[in-house]
């Protein structure tokens, strides 16, 4: 074999060899570029079933807020209104009327605000028997609205045989309070841009 030839082969040995380390350098760095693809996609994907699951939980979520707000609105319907509660002592007086009792007085207290409804209390004093003051708490818890006995407290009265208790107790009615909508906020005026300098100042 002649030195030519032999340049020949080892030339092109070269040149092939250089081949094979190009070829496997830029695969190398696809086969890199795979790999974060690869775990690009996974990190994807339990993002997708991530959202999937937090759909299935909002879905829920919804129902279950639905069913609450359709509670909220029958109880809302069945709460006093302002002219309900101004009302309250002559409703209490017709009841009381009803179970065969003497209504003897009536306070209005201070209202108590609370986050969604306010109190409205109004103290109350009987005269009654103890089976018809049966009958008009009977009488109070059936009322179409909400109201509320509270602080009973019974004397027995033994000069008055109609009446032989004498009662006293906190009666109380409870208007819904709407939640206020945040009003917005008032912007800023700017402020005044300062005037020329007089001489001397």
């Amino acid at each position: 074999m002649n030195s030519h030839l032999e340049k020949q082969l080892l030339v092109g040995g070269l040149a092939g060899l250089l081949v094979l380390v190009l070829i496997y350098l830029v695969l190398g760095g696809k086969r890199d570029d795979l790999a974060v693809l690869n775990a690009s996609n996974i990190t994807l994907q339990a993002d997708v079933n991530r959202g999937y699951a937090l759909k299935d939980i909002y879905e829920k979520l919804k129902v279950e807020v639905d069913q609450q707000q359709k509670v909220i609105e029958a109880l809302v319907r069945i709460m006093p209104t302002d002219a309900d509660r101004g009302e309250m002592p002559f409703r209490i007086k017709k009841l009381a009327d009803e179970a065969g009792i003497e209504q003897v007085s009536f306070a209005l207290m201070q209202p108590l605000v609370k986050e969604y409804y306010t109190e409205y209390p109004v103290q109350f004093t009987f005269r009654a028997g103890y089976h018809t003051l049966g009958q008009f708490s009977s009488l109070v818890s059936g009322y179409e609205k909400i109201i509320n006995i509270e602080d009973l407290q019974m004397k027995r009265d033994t000069v008055n045989p109609l009446y032989p208790v004498s009662v006293s107790c906190k009666i109380s009615a409870f208007v819904y309070n709407p939640v206020p909508s945040n009003p917005a906020p008032h912007a800023s005026a700017p402020a005044p841009a300062p005037g020329p300098k007089k001489e001397g100042d």
